[in-house]
């Protein structure tokens, strides 16, 4: 993840402080409450990226002997399988 835990709850306890100074915004929960859903919303998305850098490692376990041997090249065989699945799961990053 490359935002901290803690900054992520201080975007958290921000946007709750925006958003309970904006006119026209009533909220339907407490403000700890609201930090928290907004804290674990914020998290899940930013481990996207993660899971899936996990998940391309894990492919490429396939060609290790390939990779190992110089017939392939590891960062270039991770960008391009990477990218596929970013392509085909329209995950935005």
């Amino acid at each position: 993840m490359k935002l901290s835990p803690a900054k992520v709850e201080q975007l958290a306890a921000m946007l709750v402080d925006v958003l309970a100074e904006t006119d026209g915004v009533l909220f339907q929960a407490s403000d700890p409450e609201l930090r928290a859903a907004i804290r674990e919303i914020m998290t899940d998305e930013l481990e996207v990226e993660d899971r899936l850098n996990a998940e391309v490692h894990q492919l490429l376990q396939a060609y290790k002997y390939e990779i190992t041997q110089g017939r392939l090249d590891y960062d270039t065989l991770f960008r391009r399988i990477r990218q596929r699945l970013i392509t085909e799961r329209k995950i935005v990053l």
